[in-house]
């Protein structure tokens, strides 16, 4: 929109004051959680298909790969997390807010403990080969409890918005 000296937009004969044009005040910042966790994300989705990968060629290189990528997606979950929960500190509890950010948290630690169990299962392995059968039934269920996770946090995202209101987040 296009506003002459007085504040009327161009082409409309409509004025608006200083009051009303000026932007709802929110406590805005940059929020780090949804930045943070494309580490994670990205490493667990790329591990689950170099595991694939490895059926197919050579399995040492794929399954050293699969096995790295998952170990820094652990360390890359703990930093996302502490900045998840930085993040979500505003939230008043009792409210839906709160609820809907208690299950993303629930969802985000039984992930991350069902990656350490991966982890441990993919050290066990042997790294000539890809690793066993059940080890990739076991990450692929993985993989889809992380998009349910990533489903859910982006939800509650999408419900707080990019900055929370005056009254810290009761929606």
């Amino acid at each position: 929109m296009l506003r002459n000296g007085s504040g009327a937009v161009l082409g409309t004969g409509v004025t608006e004051t200083a009051e009303e044009a000026a932007p709802v005040r929110t406590r805005s910042r940059v929020r780090l959680h949804p930045v943070l966790v494309a580490v994670p994300i990205g490493c667990w989705f790329a591990s689950t298909v170099l595991d694939l990968a490895a059926r197919s060629h050579d399995p040492r290189e794929f399954t050293t790969a699969a096995t790295w990528l998952v170990g820094i997606g652990l360390l890359g979950a703990a930093v996302a997390g502490f900045a998840g929960f930085v993040d979500g500190l505003p939230i008043r509890s009792g409210t839906a807010a709160y609820r809907r950010l208690l299950v993303h948290l629930s969802l985000a630690m039984a992930l991350i403990l069902a990656y350490l169990v991966e982890y441990v299962l993919r050290l066990g392995a042997p790294p000539d080969r890809a690793i066993p059968a059940g080890v990739l039934v076991y990450a692929l269920a993985n993989a889809a409890a992380l998009v349910a996770t990533v489903v859910w946090g982006a939800l509650v995202a999408h419900r707080l918005g990019t900055a929370l209101p005056d009254g810290g987040g009761e929606g």
